[in-house]
């Protein structure tokens, strides 16, 4: 059942996709839903616009729901935040910290990933940034599993001990390369986002430097193509690189329980 605040996905008979907050009276080009029609609508329902559209009423996935939201800096994609949850082996109950937390995309994906038993613990440095993070993590209704602090982890550490993996998504990560290493467990998963070639080499050299095993790295990329009958292509505009991302596991000696 549809409630204010919650994330819908209205689908129209001709292939119109709409992903919104239910906050009111909702406009689309095929004319506006009433807020009383949403108001305790049935996902897998229907709506009618006021110009006779019919709309399906269904629950939108996390992954239609991240482009959404509202964003102040730059962001990582939901095919990189899924691949980086995969190689750091982050799943429910799992405890994890983030470095960067920027809009909170990545934050609330691992929070959906680790669930009410796990922990996600997400660092930013300007206020402001973090503000709309918590709002973006809110209106998913994540808050009882992430902590977002305004604080430098280069220079005043996670204050945690014992993670599973810590994410560096920052301007400089081989400044936090200690602190998150104090933070992991023995063999927990270190990975860092690097947006250009410069900045993944200086990451990868100061991972080695400090005995990171295992490090790997990789971009990921996904062409979408047109779904259409007798119409089937890639779509004529995507998003060809993103970033690197570079991951490894912390060495024994630099962990707080075994």
């Amino acid at each position: 059942m549809v409630r204010r605040g919650d994330w819908v996905l209205l689908l129209s008979e001709d292939g119109l996709k709409i992903v919104a907050r239910h906050r009111g009276r909702l406009e689309t080009i095929r004319g506006y839903v009433e807020a009383s029609a949403l108001d305790g609508a049935e996902y897998g329902g229907a709506v009618t616009t006021s110009l006779g559209h019919r709309f399906y009423v269904l629950r939108p996935t996390i992954y239609e729901v991240l482009p959404r939201l509202r964003h102040a800096t730059q962001v990582i994609y939901p095919v990189d935040a899924e691949f980086i949850a995969l190689v750091a082996g982050i799943g429910p109950g799992s405890e994890v910290a983030e470095a960067g937390t920027g809009s909170g995309y990545l934050a609330s994906l691992l929070a959906w990933r680790v669930g009410p038993q796990g922990r996600v613990l997400t660092y930013e440095v300007r206020g402001d940034f973090a503000e709309v993070a918590w709002d973006n993590i809110r209106s998913l209704g994540l808050e009882g599993i992430v902590d977002v602090a305004v604080a430098d982890v280069a220079a005043a550490g996670f204050g945690a001990e014992g993670l599973d993996a810590v994410v560096l998504d920052m301007g400089s990560p081989w400044s936090a390369l200690d602190a998150a290493l104090e933070a992991l467990r023995p063999g927990g998963s270190l990975v860092v986002f690097s947006t250009s070639v410069e900045h993944a080499q200086k990451s990868v050299a100061a991972m080695r430097s400090r005995g990171v095993l295992d490090v790997n790295m990789a971009e990921v990329s996904v062409r979408p193509w047109k779904a259409e009958p007798g119409e089937m292509r890639p779509e004529t505009r995507a998003i060809v690189f993103t970033g690197f991302i570079i991951w490894g596991k912390a060495p024994p000696s630099r962990g707080r329980r075994p």
